[in-house]
Formats: structure tokens, C-alpha cells, sequence
């Protein structure tokens, strides 16, 4: 597990934040629409199982 900074997508539609370098759905995120914080989203689940 290698938790980081809680981020999330800028694009509209997108619903979860991530904090594990390990999600793959985190990493997709392109570095122009990563946005650092909650964003007021639930967490991924990607990122609940890999905690």
C-alpha cells in the first residue's frame, strides 16, 4: 500500500477521490485534470481495497 495526498479528477461526471499511487483508475487520471483533495467525493473503491 503506498497511500498519497487525496486527489481527484477535474472532469465533469467523475464521482470518487483516490489517495494509493496503486489504482489504476487514479493513475489514469491525465495530470491536466488531477486536482489535489476530496473534491466532496466518496473514496474509490479501487483505493478501499488496495488500504
Amino acid at each position: 500500500m503506498a497511500k498519497v495526498a487525496p486527489f481527484h479528477s477535474k472532469k465533469p461526471g467523475t464521482s470518487v477521490y483516490h489517495d494509493n499511487n496503486q489504482c489504476t483508475e487514479g493513475n489514469n487520471i491525465e495530470k491536466e485534470n488531477r486536482a489535489s483533495g476530496t473534491g466532496g467525493h466518496p473514496k474509490c473503491d479501487h483505493c478501499k481495497r488496495l488500504s
